[in-house]
């Protein structure tokens, strides 16, 4: 029996959709509209198969692509094409066997093409959805995808969150880019490498709106690349004839990071010293209840030291409840205290009165009995 799932984008957003979806494991259409625009997803068992927006797919873009950055001309794409239909099979696979690119290149740029088409789409806060079990998922034979469609929503989410990033960074679409060095491997960069293979074959800068029809990323992606790139030094960003360095501000995340840490540690220090300062003061208030105390030699000074804990327990119990404890054995509710730790290693008790303004601790005398030994 067909299912259809259906609503608004501004209730159940794009990614709400695809993990609805991928949880059922179900196969069908996504049908997307967004004012003038409209977008079909393929869904198999949850994952997406197949993307196209207003007529672009993987092949339309890579094509166009080939196109628009000399590699083939009109004509070639003419006999590209004419050959596809005779053989019925997809452009990619004759671009292959044309040698136009080659098989690592297809699966490369298949998987590029389809992760930017669907990730745009995130960006679609507004319009309507529509999923249907009875439609099956339109796919292009010889373009073989299977995005992952908890990967895929991660890598989205990300791309809502870095956009005001990269859109402050470039300033406007018309900034001026241009090649200052190429690195010692292309290969290392990746396939976004092409950026700085096209700056390298243009007679003058390129604009991003040039630069973005010279390769087969999305918008997302190439302005990702152009920032990297520029902070690496491989690429020069002008605009009014001025380099970013010298006539537009440009958040620079270095010194971010050195403001971030630098306030961290400034944060972190003043807590360390009132820390500090309030340890200081326990202890003084400890310490000083025993210096008002009589005292005889060791024993006096052992007790500094011994009733420490106790102190301590003292002042927990009357931060939780209010009240100074009654006796030493109902300070243990505020700190838990053996029979040892309420008296000295020496036999000796300690004595304790609670009064409204605090409390007095101190080393009992040692009574006559407790002094007589065993004959």
């Amino acid at each position: 029996m067909a299912q259809a799932l259906n609503g608004q984008l501004r209730d159940f957003s794009l990614p709400d959709v695809l993990q609805f979806i991928l949880q059922q494991r179900k196969s069908g259409r996504l049908t997307l509209t967004f004012h003038h625009q409209r977008a079909e997803v393929g869904i198999s068992r949850g994952n997406v198969s197949h993307i196209d927006v207003d007529g672009r797919n993987v092949e339309t873009v890579i094509r166009d692509w080939l196109l628009s950055c000399g590699r083939m001309n009109s004509e070639e794409l003419s006999g590209v094409e004419s050959v596809s239909r005779s053989m019925d099979r997809s452009i990619l696979e004759t671009l292959v066997a044309k040698k136009f690119i080659n098989a690592e290149e297809r699966a490369e740029w298949i998987g590029i093409v389809a992760e930017d088409l669907v990730c745009d789409l995130f960006q679609w806060q507004e319009g309507a959805y529509e999923f249907n079990t009875d439609l099956p998922a339109t796919s292009v034979r010889g373009v073989g995808i299977n995005l992952s469609t908890e990967m895929i929503s991660m890598e989205g989410m990300r791309r809502l969150d870095e956009w005001p990033r990269l859109r402050d960074r470039l300033g406007s679409p018309n900034v001026q880019i241009s090649l200052s060095q190429m690195p010692a491997s292309l290969s290392e960069l990746g396939p976004e490498s092409i950026v700085l293979r096209q700056l390298e074959l243009a007679s003058a800068p390129l604009n991003l709106e040039e630069l973005e029809r010279r390769v087969p990323f999305g918008k997302f992606r190439l302005y990702d690349t152009v920032v990297s790139y520029a902070d690496a030094g491989y690429i020069t960003l002008r605009q009014d004839g001025k380099s970013f360095e010298s006539g537009i501000h440009m958040p620079d995340e270095t010194d971010s990071s050195r403001t971030s840490s630098t306030a961290f540690l400034l944060v972190g220090g003043a807590l360390l010293l009132v820390v500090a300062l309030l340890f200081n003061w326990s202890a003084g208030a400890a310490i000083g209840h025993l210096a008002s105390v009589p005292e005889r030699g060791f024993i006096g000074a052992e007790s500094r030291f011994e009733s420490m804990k106790l102190h301590t327990s003292i002042l927990r119990h009357r931060f939780l409840s209010g009240n100074w404890p009654t006796s030493l054995s109902k300070a243990s509710n505020g700190l838990e205290l053996s029979r040892g730790e309420r008296g000295s290693t020496l036999g000796v008790e300690y004595g304790y009165k609670a009064t409204p303004e605090g409390y007095s601790l101190w080393l009992r005398d040692p009574s006559p009995d407790r002094m007589k030994t065993k004959p």
